[in-house]
């Protein structure tokens, strides 16, 4: 009889761990932010797609913390209503982030 099959014996077996990265596994050429909607998740496009690259799987959605910045104007670009010089990030990523959350982002 060998010890880890004694009653008494506290030897626990071994197991392969199966715990595989959260979330929803990456589609080959397709971006996380093109697979989930994100809206109400106030991280960027860009942060959303990166962890989907480095980690094989897409991030869930954080939801819960309302949109800061100005709202958005109906039929209107947030750099058309807003002065974003001075601003590092591009008009697109902008305006993405006004149509996806209905607020215009403060200035960064």
């Amino acid at each position: 009889m060998n010890a880890a099959s004694s009653p008494t014996s506290t030897a626990i077996p071994t197991q392969k761990s199966t715990t595989s990265p959260a979330g929803t596994q990456v589609k080959a050429g397709v971006k996380c932010t093109d697979q989930i909607n994100y809206s109400g998740d106030s991280r960027s496009n860009a942060e959303i797609n990166s962890i989907g690259e480095r980690t094989g799987h897409c991030p869930a959605a954080q939801q819960g913390t309302p949109p800061t910045g100005t709202p958005k104007k109906a039929g209107m670009k947030c750099t058309d209503q807003i002065n974003y010089s001075g601003d590092s990030r591009s008009n697109a990523e902008i305006n993405s982030i006004g149509e996806r959350t209905g607020h215009c982002p403060p200035i960064q």
